[in-house]
């Protein structure tokens, strides 16, 4: 015993050699003035070198005892046969009393803590810690997920600020010590001593400021996936998985904890980050520790450090108020009945504007098919202020742009600027909208142009597939039809047909502007109350279009084209914009496409039939499609047709699987999110999703939408429509042009 003392002062006096132990033990004696955390489990030199043999002796029979302990095995062994082995050799080991004991409880922390000590090193060590609540709280799960965001890798937050961006610190880490009882959440950090000041303001900004905004969700989903990760490669180790099966069981009671823990890590949202880095990670909760060189002390003083978190929360707090103007949404219907959304977003200066009305292809007639599509066609080539070559100019010297758009449910007009030319990029917009004049030299260009991008569709021949199998899935639908005509259609287009069209679909009580970009909320309303101020007309009620029959059998369409490839379409009758099935069949499309889709590994991959091949779901306002496409060699045509028809077949007989789902899900939000960076992407979707009734804030909901998908859902989708007896396929290529079934 005598000879064991000395080993473990030996160690204490190491560890008081090393600066890392140092600045945990000075936090944690700092943290907790109560609860026995505060001290260090290898205890100090005065208390271990008083101790006796009976000391040790007395310890032991109180804590050794069968009642308070947990026997974890893990490895190459038989159950019963360990079981046994287990039983004899603990056989007259008897129960103690009970030798727990209630800790103290440690106070709540009301102010903030400091310390400062010195050692002999090169570079000072930063300590920050939080009082967290204990591992058996639910808002362990959120904090866990915290601390990946804010240090798991090079591309969180607080690395990224402080470490590539700033260059305040040479390392800097986060921990999340959830014990049995409260515990805390580490940051620290190594540094030069003149950066401790602003590495201590930096990073309570970064912190602070995921409570402000919450964690975007690509950086939520990576950190989710990070810590699912973790856990698959502790159970690589026998020692590895022993010791988590024994720490849940200890600290929890429940050795099978961690299916339950992943469970609520992947039920963590956004707003539940938000909300505990608000709660947790304040400087009221807050302790400071710094490591200076020696001889150096006397640089950083604990008024000092006080000083700087007071500076930081100043500076927090001003980043956290931009932060909540950056993200400032608001909603205005205006006398004329016109919808206004507008999104400040100042981290770069451009506006970008989106006008959209109920419209295109949906309300057309056959005999005036592509009206919509030339009419908008038309809005750029002279108002009633200026010419073609005046608007050109104009844009041209603005470095911006605007334009006409028209497609299956909406028409409309969008347009970008740098926002030092706010007033008068919407000024143009305005004017175009309200003001086309529709000259009769300009119609005819157009419609030269319009005949002639009408007769190329032939040579695109994916896109002429496509054409051909929505004539026939759509068969008295609009939706049948092509946005930009027909060349009988164009070639009859009147400029009153222009005019007709413009008049009854641009009307402002149906119209939804949004505005995303670097500008003022109230200024942007006034200003486009003032520009739109005589935009007045009523709006009669739409028409509704004529309903297709679902299909009921099998039809084929298609064309000959002596081509080296033919391409192939399959279409079934799909569902509407906002439906619960849209969701579900988006995820069953993109199971089946990417490069790790069913159609890419099973048709490209292992039997080369194909280069291109792809699944979609195409949701409308009236039913929409869900279909494939493949472009394989002629002679391949049966078997590609075949290898789509047993993919889909799959999907109704088959669940798929959780990497499958995992992977469509990440697919889908990730892409989503990805297009959402510029501001004409936000506008685009506010306007759209606003329109439409699911509401300009829908972007923050989807993601849940699709994440809520399950692998029942996609059978359930798959099997109500994916029906193998009723499709439209359409065939373009030598050996294309199949009749139609009898």
């Amino acid at each position: 015993m005598k000879k064991e003392l000395e080993v473990v002062l030996e160690e204490i006096r190491m560890n008081e050699d090393n600066p890392g132990r140092r600045l945990f033990k000075s936090l944690l004696g700092t943290s907790f003035t109560t609860h026995p955390y505060g001290r260090p489990v290898i205890g100090y030199v005065d208390t271990v070198k008083t101790f006796t043999r009976k000391d040790i002796l007395s310890f032991f029979k109180k804590w050794y005892v069968p009642n308070n302990m947990v026997l974890v095995i893990v490895g190459d062994v038989d159950h019963d046969e360990a079981l046994k082995a287990i039983k004899d050799s603990f056989k007259g080991f008897k129960s103690a009393p009970e030798p727990h004991k209630k800790r103290a409880v440690e106070p709540k922390q009301k102010d903030l803590k400091t310390g400062v000590f010195a050692m002999q090193v090169q570079d000072a060590q930063l300590g920050m810690t939080f009082h967290i609540p204990s591992v058996k709280n639910d808002d362990t799960y959120a904090i866990d997920v915290m601390e990946s965001i804010l240090s798991g890798g090079e591309t969180s937050r607080l690395y990224k600020k402080l470490k590539l961006e700033d260059e305040l610190v040479h390392g800097i880490s986060a921990y999340s010590m959830s014990l049995k009882n409260p515990g805390l959440f580490f940051v620290t950090s190594m540094l030069k001593p003149e950066n401790i000041g602003q590495t201590i303001t930096n990073s309570l900004e970064v912190m602070q400021r995921l409570g402000a905004e919450g964690p975007d969700h690509e950086e939520l989903q990576r950190a989710k996936f990070n810590m699912e990760s973790s856990f698959v490669y502790s159970r690589e180790t026998m020692d590895g998985l022993a010791g988590k099966l024994g720490f849940f069981e200890v600290n929890l009671g429940d050795y099978a904890f961690e299916k339950k823990y992943i469970e609520n890590i992947r039920k963590v949202t956004p707003d539940d980050v938000k909300r505990v880095a608000s709660k947790y990670l304040t400087p009221e909760n807050m302790t400071v520790s710094v490591l200076m060189p020696l001889g150096r002390e006397g640089e950083i003083t604990k008024d000092g450090l006080a000083a700087s978190v007071k500076t930081a929360q100043e500076a927090s707090a001003k980043t956290v108020k931009k932060a909540a103007e950056e993200g400032r949404t608001t909603k205005t219907v205006l006398e004329n009945g016109m919808t206004l959304i507008v999104k400040e977003v100042h981290s770069n200066p451009t506006v970008a504007f989106y006008a959209t009305f109920p419209g295109g292809l949906r309300f057309e007639e056959r005999a005036k098919n592509g009206v919509g599509s030339f009419t908008v066609g038309m809005l750029t080539r002279g108002t009633v202020k200026m010419t073609r070559e005046e608007l050109s100019k104009e844009l041209e010297d603005m470095a911006g742009g605007v334009g006409g758009f028209s497609g299956w449910n909406s028409t409309g007009a969008s347009g970008k600027f740098l926002s030092m030319f706010f007033d008068k990029g919407l000024a143009t917009l305005a004017d175009i909208l309200m003001n086309p004049v529709f000259p009769e030299k300009e119609i005819e260009k157009l419609r030269a142009d319009t005949l002639a991008a009408i007769a190329r569709q032939e040579d695109n021949l994916s896109g002429y597939t496509f054409k051909l199998l929505y004539q026939e899935l759509y068969d008295v639908h609009p939706y049948g039809m092509q946005t930009i005509g027909t060349k009988e259609s164009i070639s009859a287009l009147k400029r009153d047909d222009l005019l007709n069209h413009h008049k009854s679909f641009f009307v402002p009580d149906r119209m939804v502007l949004t505005i995303v970009g670097d500008i003022d909320s109230e200024y942007a309303r006034e200003k486009v109350s003032e520009l739109f101020a005589g935009f007045n007309r009523g709006s009669a009620p739409l028409p509704y279009p004529p309903e297709d029959r679902p299909e009921t059998t099998i039809e084929k369409t298609g064309a000959v084209k002596e081509k080296e490839q033919t391409h192939v379409g399959i279409g079934f009758n799909g569902t509407t914009i906002g439906t619960d099935d849209s969701y579900a069949l988006r995820v069953m499309a993109d199971v089946l496409s990417g490069q790790g889709g069913r159609l890419f590994i099973e048709l490209r991959d292992r039997k080369s039939l194909a280069y291109t091949v792809s699944a979609f779901s195409k949701e409308a306002v009236d039913p929409g499609m869900i279909g494939a496409y493949i472009a394989t060699a002629p002679e391949k045509k049966d078997e590609a047709v075949q290898g789509l028809l047993d993919e889909f077949r799959k999907l109704r007989t088959e669940p798929v699987s959780e990497e499958e789902l995992t992977r469509a899900k990440s697919s889908i939000i990730g892409n989503y999110e990805i297009a959402l960076q510029s501001v004409s992407s936000q506008a685009t979707d506010m306007a759209n999703n606003e329109l439409y009734g699911l509401g300009y804030g829908f972007s923050k909901i989807y993601p849940e939408k699709i994440q809520a998908v399950t692998a029942e859902d996609v059978m359930r989708v798959a099997q109500k429509y994916l029906d193998l007896d009723a499709y439209v396929i359409s065939i373009v290529g030598p050996n294309g042009g199949a009749p139609k079934a009898q």
